[in-house]
């Protein structure tokens, strides 16, 4: 099998590949302890000892708000440590992916500029390939809450929620995310390519879609506009975040990706199973 060099393979995403493509790879994926990324004698040596195919940066500094007052981990994170593996990986012409998000745009955050700027370092070798996604969600991470979980945890409280009527979003399901990495990377496909819901929604009508298929109050989902949201924010960030798939569906085809609804339906049948499938069971293969 392909060796594939997997960097953050116990976070959101990057567990999810490992549960998901770990008998269609020979995945290698060092834990922060094992391989510090920001310093550039390890990354190289790393590369040298592991000699991999194919190297993924699911890692990352991702809370927007906090790299406002922690610019530097967050460069090192998403640019310097980008910077590193892409020159040995060029050196030994092993393609590079790097995922990214929904903002890489120039807005004025340190978390959106550090994002672009780790794109463009991606972008010097023509092999390599940039994964944007946005706002990913998954039925079997528990480290970290991600936007779904966090709506069922407070609304089984009795919480209520503010929800943003007046933004375009289209999160992904991280199995959806999963397979789509798992085409592409097998195919060594380079250049930027957007993985997303197919369908689009706005905060609150996605917090209504999650309420309405687990049965949980709709009422405690009370609407605000972007602007109120936005106030005391620390980062600024864009209104509408939405990414255009139309390009990997194209390329793919149509099956791989979901509809926000058949996202959040998907996303239920684990959470009722109380485990997730395997690739087997969920991509019929």
């Amino acid at each position: 099998m392909t060796k594939l060099l997997l960097i953050g393979g116990t976070g959101l995403v990057g567990s999810r590949v490992v549960d998901l493509l770990f008998d269609k790879f020979d995945l290698i994926y060092p834990t922060a302890s094992e391989l510090d990324v920001t310093d550039e004698n390890q990354v190289k040596q790393a590369v040298l000892d592991i000699k991999p195919e194919l190297i993924l940066y699911a890692a990352g500094f991702t809370n927007v708000d906090l790299a406002e007052e922690k610019s530097k981990e967050c460069y090192s994170l998403n640019v310097k440590a980008v910077e590193y593996f892409v020159k040995e990986a060029s050196k030994l012409k092993i393609p590079f992916y790097y995922l990214s998000t929904d903002i890489p745009r120039p807005v004025d955050s340190v978390y959106a500029k550090s994002k672009r700027e780790g794109e463009l370092i991606t972008l010097t070798s023509d092999i390599n390939g940039i994964i944007r996604l946005i706002m990913p969600f998954s039925a079997v991470h528990s480290a970290k809450l991600d936007i779904v979980r966090l709506v069922l945890e407070k609304l089984k409280k009795g919480e209520k929620l503010n929800a943003v009527s007046d933004q375009k979003i289209n999160p992904v399901f991280v199995d959806d995310l999963i397979i789509a990495l798992e085409q592409i990377l097998q195919k060594r496909i380079s250049g930027i390519y957007h993985v997303a819901a197919t369908s689009f929604t706005n905060p609150y009508e996605f917090m209504l879609e999650i309420a309405r298929q687990f049965n949980l109050p709709q009422n405690l989902i009370e609407k605000t506009s972007f602007a109120e949201y936005s106030k005391g924010r620390f980062a600024k960030r864009p209104q509408h975040t939405w990414l255009d798939t139309s390009k990997f569906r194209r390329e793919f085809g149509e099956g791989i990706l979901h509809s926000i609804e058949e996202e959040i339906s998907l996303f239920k049948s684990q959470i009722d199973y109380k485990k997730g499938l395997s690739y087997t069971d969920y991509h019929g293969k």
